[in-house]
């Protein structure tokens, strides 16, 4: 069944009139978080966080939950972005055809034909792009309450980041996304299954043999780790301590301490949410 996990909020400062937040509802395999960021202030004023057990198949029980469990699902905001946190994406330059149907084979060779979805095209700044697909029925439950909503996935926002030579896992509950820099460019982007510390080690190291990088030359960034009281702990339980010695230096990224994020290292001094708070 659904349930509600995590609830922190600060008062929303948008009416209809002056609308100065925007909401970032992110969807995993089983869960779904509302973000919410005041843009002209760049602080996170809110946060929601609901899942279903994983035997429950499908978004429909978890949204007909929020309808009356969620004090954000009916707030007034600038722009609702609909994050979709999923392995089923491709990341491609930018064809010279403005037709879809270049992308769309691209994106069947690698993960087989559409059913019953939608495709997804989104270009960023740098000429990336980003094709990824929307279940047709969930875009039908999110449109029901949010009409405006606009389609992102994930990897948008991780992208367009600029690194030396680093490798960075954003830390969800049953997985992680992998991403490979070298000299500010992207080299490998995927999603992994959380597993064992040998196997977590063995599929990001091996990824690095595969890309030409040497992990003794590169920083190891984890982007979702509790806050620092709790890092050590949090090394046992996830099993991150043999990845780390291979690699020259590692840094951990917790919610940032302004707006609501002092609550949240707080009030939760066990969570991992540092993901959901990266728009």
């Amino acid at each position: 069944m659904a349930k509600k996990k995590i609830g922190i909020y600060s008062p929303l400062e948008s009416t209809a009139n002056q609308k100065v937040e925007d909401l970032f509802l992110i969807l995993g395999d089983h869960s779904i978080a509302f973000s919410v960021k005041n843009i002209q202030k760049n602080t996170y004023v809110a946060f929601e966080y609901f899942e279903n057990d994983e035997q429950v198949d499908g978004w429909g029980p978890l949204i007909a939950y929020l309808q009356n469990n969620s004090k954000l699902i009916h707030a007034i905001y600038r722009q609702v972005h609909f994050v979709l946190n999923h392995t089923r994406f491709v990341v491609t330059k930018k064809y010279p055809s403005s037709d879809s149907l270049l992308y769309l084979q691209e994106f069947i060779l690698l993960h087989g034909p559409l059913t019953e979805e939608e495709l997804q095209v989104n270009e960023l700044e740098d000429g990336t792009t980003v094709v990824f697909t929307v279940p047709d029925h969930l875009a039908t439950l999110l449109t029901r309450t949010f009409s405006m909503g606009k389609w992102r996935h994930y990897s948008e926002w991780v992208i367009p980041a600029l690194r030396p030579a680093s490798v960075s896992l954003h830390l969800f509950d049953s997985n992680f996304l992998l991403t490979l820099h070298k000299d500010n460019q992207l080299k490998l982007i995927k999603y992994a299954k959380k597993s064992t510390a040998d196997q977590n080690s063995y599929t990001i190291l091996n990824a690095c043999q595969q890309i030409g990088l040497m992990p003794s030359q590169m920083h190891l960034q984890f982007i979702g780790e509790p806050s620092s009281n709790t890092i050590n702990e949090s090394l046992e339980q996830d099993n991150w301590k043999s990845l780390i010695s291979y690699f020259d230096g590692h840094t951990f990224h917790s919610a940032p301490n302004s707006g609501i994020g002092a609550s949240l290292n707080k009030e939760y001094p066990h969570h991992s949410y540092a993901t959901y708070f990266i728009f």
